[in-house]
This record gives structure tokens, C-alpha cells and sequence, in this order.
């Protein structure tokens, strides 16, 4: 009787592995399946969605009775309708102005006491899916820009295209490499975001023209900019060996051009260019350092300690001039030293007091140097 018993038991644990074995190997076909046709811009949004929704439907437990449908803003795509049930797993997300929801649903009760009715990886695959998706629409629409912006080009963007491929040439590329990435760019107006927190990061964009300000948001409209980003910067890097999703927003201080570089290619490029992924490595260690010096003036100094250090950093590094120029707003000026916009306001009119700086209506000229240094110093 105890053999018999032990058999059963053994029985049942092979049964329930084998059985989750099974749906592993579901999930997995699908989210290669949906990789697959996230690579495909060319296609019908409706059919590629309805496509997917048949993926997913696939990859559940119980696939005979799953209905699945994706909603991308006002529109819905499903392959055939159906009852909407309380049987429903769902993953949402909003970015860029765009809401992305996955749900699915089983149209007829389940009766299985052993197993859940959803399993935790497949709310997890659904999750994922999600952010696949919603990058997906993202990058399509950054491709739709680039198709339009091809009908802007003017005379000026032959020397700034030789400006870039020199640059390039730095980096120990060679000629088709420097081709491969420079097939794409995309123009930003001022204020438009180029890659968003949280979403997931799936290409780098070199800057070549205007500013953009790199930040981390918070729940409410009061950021930490980190860094500006001049022409002949990549943003991304800290992307490259890693699957996840952006760790800051990029938003445009100008109108910008950038190119756009699929993950893929950059990371092939370090792996076969030693003298190439030197020097983004170099690249990436200085960018590093600059954000821990930043952070120790934030954590160390003062309020009037920061702000000196803030203008310090624009007029050298940013705009190497004494004037910091007028798309640096008050509120940009307070989010990069880490203070409200009042306070800031408020020191940058006793400096003008003490003649340190002056303020030509939104820009900001610095007229005594060494006493800027001092009180940075001093914090």
C-alpha cells in the first residue's frame, strides 16, 4: 500500500512538472514569435496586432477558451469577437502620449482546484509583452518622423554630416561601419521627448545638433536634470549589455537632429572593434564620473555652492562662453543644481547684487569668474 502511494505521489509530481515544462515552453514560443514581428515596420498595425493577439492566446494554460485583445489609444485588436468575462488578465502602460493595454480573457468557467486559473508567468509574459509593444509603437513612430524629416534637409547638412563622420572616425570606425550607423535621424522640436523612464531601451541616439537635457522623473512636476547633452553625444550607453528600460528621459532644449541606433548594431560593433569599444568604455567611465561629481556637490554643498557649480558647468562645459544662453529656463537652471525655482531665482539675484553675474533678460552672463569659483568652492 505505501509503494502504491509513493508511485501515485511520484506520478503526480512528474505530471505537474511536465505540465509546467509545457507552459513554459509556450510562453517561450510566443515571446519569440511576438520578437519576431516587432522587427517588421512595414506591416499593417492592425494585422501585425491581431497576429500577436493569436500569439498570446496560444501561450496560456487553458489556450482552447483564451481570447485576447490589444488596445493601443481609442483602438481595439482582437481576431474574432467575444464575450468579455470577469476571467481576466490584464498589463497596461503610458508613455509618449500613447496608452498600450494586453488583456485576457477566458470565455467559459475553469474547473481545475490543482492549478490557478492564471499563472504567475503568464501575467509576467503579459507584462512584458506590453513593454515589447509599447517601445514597438515608439520606435514606429520615431520611423515615421525620420520618412517625413527626409523632406528637410537642406543645404547645411552636408557639412554637419561630415562633422558627425568625423567625429565617428575618433572612434576607430571604419567607413561602412560609420555608414551602418548613420542610416538613420530623426529631428525633434523643442520640448519633444526622445527616449521616455521606463520604457523599454531598445536603441542610442547620437545627438549632432542642438541640446537635450537628460533627467529623472518624479510623481510630481519637479525632476533632477543630471546632464545636458551637446552635439556629438550618445545617449544610451549605460543601455548597451542591458535588456531593461530606459533608467531617464530625454527631452529636447532645441530643435534637435539625432541618429538612431538600434541596440543590436552598437553592441555588434564593441564586440568586433576592440579600439572601438575602448574608447566607449572611456567614453561611459568619464560620463561616470561626471554624476558622481555632480552628486557630491548636491550632497555636500549648500544652495549657493550648488547654483555656482551649476553655472560653472554651463558656461564651460555646456556653452564654453560667459553666457549661458536663454533656453536654459529658471525651472531647467533649479532641476539641474537640485533646488526649487524660487530659491533659485533668489541666489541668482544676489549674485547680480554682488555683480558675479548678470541677467540680460533670460540669459545669464558671467561677469566675475574667480569669485563664481570661490563660492563654489566654499559651498
Amino acid at each position: 500500500m505505501q509503494n502504491f502511494i509513493c508511485t501515485a505521489m511520484q506520478n503526480t509530481e512528474f505530471e505537474s512538472l511536465s505540465k509546467n515544462l509545457i507552459e513554459r515552453q509556450k510562453e517561450l514560443h510566443c515571446l519569440y514569435e511576438v520578437e519576431e514581428l516587432l522587427t517588421d515596420l512595414n506591416l499593417p498595425l492592425k494585422q501585425l496586432m491581431n497576429k500577436i493577439a493569436l500569439h498570446i492566446e496560444n501561450s496560456m494554460q487553458y489556450n482552447e477558451i483564451a481570447r485576447c485583445q490589444i488596445i493601443i489609444n481609442d483602438e481595439v485588436f482582437c481576431n474574432s469577437s467575444f464575450q468579455k468575462t470577469e476571467l481576466k488578465l490584464s498589463a497596461k502602460t503610458f508613455f509618449e502620449g500613447d496608452f498600450i493595454e494586453v488583456d485576457v480573457f477566458y470565455i467559459k468557467p475553469v474547473k481545475d482546484e490543482r492549478h490557478p486559473i492564471f499563472l504567475v508567468e503568464e501575467q509576467s509574459l503579459l507584462n512584458t509583452l506590453t513593454s515589447k509593444i509599447a517601445s514597438y509603437i515608439n520606435y514606429r513612430k520615431l520611423r515615421n518622423q525620420f520618412d517625413k524629416s527626409k523632406k528637410l534637409i537642406n543645404s547645411d547638412n552636408t557639412e554637419s554630416e561630415e562633422g558627425v563622420i568625423q567625429w565617428l572616425k575618433n572612434f576607430s570606425l571604419e567607413p561602412k561601419e560609420i555608414e551602418q550607423l548613420l542610416q538613420k535621424s530623426i529631428y525633434f522640436k523643442k520640448g519633444e521627448t526622445l527616449c521616455k523612464q521606463s520604457t523599454f531601451a531598445n536603441y542610442l541616439l547620437l545627438i549632432t545638433e542642438g541640446y537635450v537635457k537628460l533627467y529623472l522623473e518624479h510623481f510630481v512636476d519637479h525632476h533632477f536634470i543630471f546632464k545636458i547633452i551637446k552635439p556629438f553625444e550618445i545617449i544610451g550607453l549605460s543601455a548597451i549589455f542591458d535588456a531593461s528600460n530606459y533608467s531617464f528621459t530625454a527631452s529636447a532644449l532645441t530643435n534637435s537632429k539625432a541618429y538612431v541606433i538600434e541596440k543590436k548594431l552598437f553592441k555588434n560593433l564593441i564586440l568586433h572593434n576592440n579600439l572601438f569599444a575602448q574608447k566607449v568604455l572611456f567614453a561611459y567611465s568619464e560620463n561616470y564620473n561626471f554624476i558622481l561629481q555632480r552628486l557630491n556637490s548636491i550632497a555636500n554643498k549648500q544652495a549657493l555652492g550648488c547654483l555656482s557649480d551649476t553655472l560653472l558647468y554651463l558656461s564651460e562645459v555646456i556653452f564654453e562662453s560667459p553666457t549661458i544662453e536663454s533656453f536654459i529656463s529658471r525651472k531647467d537652471l533649479a532641476e539641474l543644481t537640485g533646488i526649487s525655482t524660487e530659491n533659485t531665482v533668489r541666489l541668482l539675484s544676489d549674485l547680480k547684487s554682488n555683480k558675479i553675474v548678470a541677467l540680460n533678460r533670460n540669459e545669464i552672463e558671467i561677469l566675475d569668474k574667480s569669485k563664481l569659483i570661490k563660492l563654489s568652492q566654499h559651498g
